[in-house]
């Protein structure tokens, strides 16, 4: 209290509130920190792979932990591959951070705000929030296991057909939405975070409900895989019919081959071939190419779309008009 009496912040409560919580708790002595063996340059190197800001928040026993943790994960697995797995895992809970601060600002302190509350309700509104974050320490934990249990499945299944053992055969997607940027121009904010979320909210449900994962979401398109081309072509062609509705047409490009999977994302020929079946699609037009055409079933009817030269390929490449 004292320290807020002090400032000349007006948001010294809420701030105090806020940081307190997110913590972890008192720093830790240097004679803690030396007992794990952890030196400054070490500390800095995991929080720098970690995504924070080294020196933002003061080690306590609690990040102390967490660096013992990727410490002992460092003698299972190579050094590249542990510091690897540290940065896809920071980035991935950064971005649920943003999404967290995003929807309280939103949903809690604007109201509150714009009816000039107090800073006692707004700190209280903090705490409130805050404390919800003990359970969420259990429900990522928990969905991470789910996660990881439908990643085993679909690399299990893969690799029944991989020939190499760090390639395996997947159906990498690509679905943008053709006249995405003057919409962008014409339309409110509301209007276009309205349009962003009913199209990322299709993309999961559908790729999920299907067995495929959607990889991301890079502004108005989405990468997704799938085990099999008959799965990606539904994926695609319930989307299609989805977005019928709005003022914006969809395009899209697949094509089936092996891949290089690491760090969460999809690497090789077949990842760039994709997406550049996309980019030269038109609008509500599904182009697949002749390897994924080869792993269809006659339910789906494909045409013919010609021979296309496609930039980075040095020969032309077969291409099908997926029917919808």
């Amino acid at each position: 209290l004292q320290e807020i009496r002090e400032s000349a912040d007006a948001n010294a409560l809420t701030r105090l509130a806020g940081d307190r919580i997110l913590s972890g708790g008192t720093p830790a002595s240097a004679e803690a920190i030396a007992t794990y063996g952890f030196d400054d340059e070490y500390i800095q190197q995991l929080s720098l792979a970690a995504g924070i800001t080294p020196g933002a928040l003061p080690v306590t026993e609690s990040s102390l932990e967490l660096f013992q943790l990727f410490s002992a994960a460092r003698e299972m697995f190579s050094d590249t591959s542990a510091l690897h797995f540290l940065r896809v895992m920071g980035s991935s809970l950064g971005r649920i951070a943003e999404a967290a601060n995003m929807m309280f600002l939103v949903d809690v302190e604007f109201p509150i705000v714009t009816e000039h509350a107090s800073q006692f309700e707004l700190a209280k509104s903090m705490v409130e929030a805050l404390t919800l974050l003990q359970a969420l320490d259990d429900a990522i934990i928990r969905l991470f296991r789910l996660h990881m249990h439908d990643a085993v499945v679909r690399s299990r299944v893969a690799r029944e057909f991989a020939v190499e053992q760090e390639l395996v055969p997947m159906v990498i997607g690509f679905v943008d939405l053709v006249g995405f940027t003057p919409i962008t121009a014409a339309a409110t904010t509301h209007e276009l975070m309205d349009l962003v979320l009913e199209f990322e909210g299709q993309a999961y449900d559908l790729v999920t409900e299907h067995g495929g994962r959607v990889v991301k979401f890079i502004g108005d398109e989405v990468m997704f895989t799938t085990v099999d081309p008959m799965s990606a072509a539904t994926i695609v062609q319930k989307m299609f019919s989805g977005l019928r509705s709005r003022d914006v047409t969809p395009r899209a490009g697949m094509a089936y081959g092996d891949v290089l999977p690491h760090g969460g994302d999809y690497y090789g020929s077949i990842v760039n071939l994709a997406s550049r079946v996309a980019d030269i699609a038109v609008p509500f037009e599904i182009l697949v190419t002749g390897d994924f055409v080869a792993k269809l079933t006659t339910e789906i009817t494909v045409a013919p779309a010609g021979r296309r030269m496609l930039k980075g390929f040095a020969e032309p490449i077969d291409l099908y008009s997926l029917n919808h």
